[in-house]
């Protein structure tokens, strides 16, 4: 059973938000599961993400840069959470989202660059890992922080 669905933005889904996804989908447990995407996405993953991912032991297999927009579609999985992972006028003007999912901003790159090298790639990788821990152990995503959508 799905208690929560967490979706990570980043402008161009080819390396923060995917990292992310990755780390998330891996780590947490209890019916969490994570989707990333992002206002201008790229054509294919970046090649830091895979180089990344491969360091730390974690697969790349269905990890794919896409449009947020296809989660605000009925048939697509609804976001509980969205959080950005990148400071960006673009993220600021997210889509209507069903369900009304709590927004997050952790900031892990303050622009809309995403890393240019390995060093950056692995800082930005260990921020999303940080944060990615500290939300789970502090159950951030636990389905108790979800109850003020039942009074709308």
């Amino acid at each position: 059973m799905i208690k929560a669905n967490v979706l990570f933005v980043c402008v161009d889904n080819s390396f923060l938000s995917l990292a992310a996804e990755a780390y998330f989908n891996q780590t947490a447990m209890g019916g969490l599961r994570a989707f990333s995407g992002g206002p201008m996405p790229r054509e294919e993953m970046v090649s830091l993400t895979k180089k990344v991912l491969f360091a730390h032991g974690m697969e790349e297999a269905g990890l794919h840069p896409k449009s947020w927009s296809i989660f605000s579609l009925p048939q697509a999985p609804q976001p509980d959470y969205v959080v950005s992972l990148q400071k960006s006028v673009l993220l600021d003007k997210q889509p209507v989202w069903p369900g009304h999912p709590m927004k997050l901003n952790w900031d892990i790159c303050l622009d809309e660059n995403r890393p240019q090298n390995i060093k950056e790639a692995t800082d930005a990788f260990r921020k999303i890992r940080e944060s990615i821990d500290l939300a789970l152990s502090s159950k951030t995503f636990s389905s108790d922080s979800l109850n003020w959508r039942a009074a709308c």
